[in-house]
């Protein structure tokens, strides 16, 4: 697996991202039946199907080779060409491709990158009966407004609290006795942490990732009943109290509550080298410990994220998916079927949503798949996806991730942190950003945020 910060890498797309939105191909279609498999869907098949992904390793690598044997023995005499790029490349590259029509048949897409395919129409809208709709947790989100849908999440992440076991048992906690209240949590993270000669030695909650407190302030926003935009997504609500508040707790964590410092290792490291006893981010980060640092084979556990009340009304936080597969308007005819075939094979049962799962370290996408025994009994490190598996229903995913935002965003974290801004001051200078952002653009926004529906009160009180 690439080192978490690569793999969460957000490209700036440039001449790539305008020029597709300029081929004004037509996303057409009505959405179609799913092929079927053996002899009568090898009529007038094609020998091979191009399909792009990004270059694999380990578990993904051997599981990406399994599924396409399975499929091919069940499709004789038709292939899939496999052809895996590096991920850093494969953003523009696969846009770039779509624009100038030379894309493959169907590719793994990135969740950021096809909203511009999407909204750029080269999608192929996925047949209505390939899977049921209503068991994914993603198709509020993934539905548009024609009640299409454009690709397939193997997984969903969450945020939540990596725990360095043997950290905490040093002070006579254990893992299950995480705080679900913030302000209980920070008073367990001062407990945490340690200083010699008046330097934090021993981050008490480490927060040194960009992406990290980027999801986080989101999840908090949420928390709080906020939204980013408003709700025809014409403007920006970064500036609301919600948006301020949270920005508050993450700079406190630096210079009120001192429990972690700026000039110390990333969350990888810190939590690696045994010099953070905890960190928050998403569920993907797990999946590097193990890897990355042998020596916490074993030794580290999850938690949920705490919320400012306790419970998880009216949202527990962002959620957002792993990467899907999408179909390309422009592929032959006699292909699209197998293509959505191919991913039906992919994705198709509750036994390989588990599999994907275990290889991704995130939460099925599929109600059913994520409540599976089979599932907790196989996870590997922490039960770090039944801990994201368990905020799930709460979750709230804000569709498109504009690609303005980002170094709006990085600014106004270099503001507040480095500078020591007020949030207020520093949040209004950004969302003034953002606007004038989505005022010059003549894009429609895919904002999903307000397609969250919470889970009943009573509901959330049997369960929490």
């Amino acid at each position: 697996m690439s080192s978490p910060i690569t793999r969460r890498r957000f490209l700036s797309l440039g001449a790539a991202s305008l020029a597709l939105a300029a081929c004004g191909q037509s996303g057409g279609g009505t959405p179609q039946s799913s092929a079927p498999t053996g002899s009568a869907a090898n009529q007038a098949a094609p020998n091979s199907i191009e399909f792009w992904d990004w270059a694999l390793d380990g578990d993904r690598k051997a599981y990406m080779d399994q599924v396409i044997a399975d499929w091919q023995s069940k499709n004789p005499g038709t292939s899939i060409s496999y052809s895996p790029l590096g991920y850093g490349d494969m953003e523009v590259k696969l846009l770039t491709a779509a624009s100038a029509g030379n894309n493959p048949p169907f590719s793994n897409v990135h969740a950021f990158w096809r909203v511009e395919l999407q909204r750029s129409q080269v999608l192929e809208p996925y047949p209505n009966d390939l899977f049921d709709w209503d068991n994914l947790w993603s198709t509020p989100f993934n539905r548009d407004a024609t009640g299409r849908i454009y690709t397939s999440n193997f997984a969903l992440y969450t945020d939540q609290v990596y725990v360095n076991n043997a950290l905490l048992a040093a002070e006579g906690i254990g893992p299950d006795a995480i705080p679900r209240r913030w302000d209980d949590f920070i008073k367990l993270a001062q407990q945490l942490t340690k200083t010699e000669n008046g330097k934090i030695v021993q981050s008490g909650w480490n927060l040194n990732h960009y992406y990290s407190r980027e999801w986080l302030w989101a999840t908090m926003v949420y928390q709080q009943g906020g939204f980013l935009y408003n709700e025809d997504g014409t403007a920006a609500l970064w500036n609301s109290d919600e948006g301020v508040a949270a920005l508050q707790l993450i700079q406190d964590v630096y210079y009120k509550y001192k429990v972690d410092t700026l000039d110390g290792l990333d969350i990888f490291e810190g939590f690696g080298n045994g010099t953070a006893a905890t960190y928050i981010s998403q569920g993907y980060t797990g999946g590097g410990i193990d890897a990355g640092y042998p020596q916490m084979q074993g030794n580290w556990s999850t938690a949920v994220t705490p919320t400012f009340t306790g419970n998880p009304l009216p949202a527990w936080g962002l959620v957002t998916p792993e990467e899907g597969f999408c179909v390309f308007t422009n592929a032959p005819e006699n292909v699209k079927p197998l293509a959505f075939n191919f991913i039906q094979e992919m994705l198709g049962s509750d036994e390989r949503r588990v599999e994907w799962a275990i290889v991704s370290n995130g939460v099925p996408d599929s109600k059913t798949a994520a409540a599976n025994p089979a599932l907790k009994e196989r996870e590997k490190g922490g039960n770090s996806i039944s801990t994201q598996a368990e905020t799930l229903p709460y979750r709230i995913n804000y569709g498109e991730r504009p690609l303005e935002a980002e170094q709006i965003w990085r600014t106004m974290f270099d503001r507040v942190l480095l500078e020591q801004r007020p949030p207020k001051e520093a949040l209004d200078e950004a969302t003034e950003q953002m606007n004038a952002a989505l005022n010059a653009s003549d894009k429609q926004r895919i904002f999903t945020e307000r397609s969250y529906q919470a889970p009943t009160a009573s509901s959330a009180g049997q369960k929490h």
